[in-house]
């Protein structure tokens, strides 16, 4: 059983910039006091690319389409689209927790995918 994990990111204690957990100090003010801020809830699209030379971890797919979010707290995200049609930077997303292949030892690999809102 997979237990799912959350998006996160720091937020600067100092200045309040958001960014990515691997930063050890604020990339604006260089201070090393962060609280950690979790996505939730829908987010926007605010860029996508079309993928057609996939990893062999996807050798299943012909194509797939990878984009960058943002939620509603500022918290950003990189991820699969849960399609490639119709597709719309500002278009209201919902973060998904799901399995998005087997890596190449054959172990599941779970993440988001972000899917449409109807």
């Amino acid at each position: 059983m997979n237990i799912e994990e959350k998006i996160k990111w720091n937020k600067c204690k100092n200045c309040g910039f958001l960014q990515h957990t691997t930063h050890l100090r604020c990339l604006q003010c260089k201070s090393d006091k962060f609280e950690s801020i979790e996505a939730s809830g829908i987010c926007k699209l605010l860029t996508y690319t079309i993928l057609n030379a996939l990893p062999m971890e996807f050798r299943d797919q012909e194509s797939y389409a990878l984009g960058v979010v943002e939620f509603k707290n500022g918290v950003k995200a990189l991820g699969q689209l849960a399609n490639k049609d119709n597709l719309k930077t500002g278009m209201l997303l919902q973060p998904i927790y799901k399995k998005i292949c087997n890596d190449l030892n054959g172990t599941e690999v779970y993440s988001y995918i972000f899917k449409p809102l109807e």
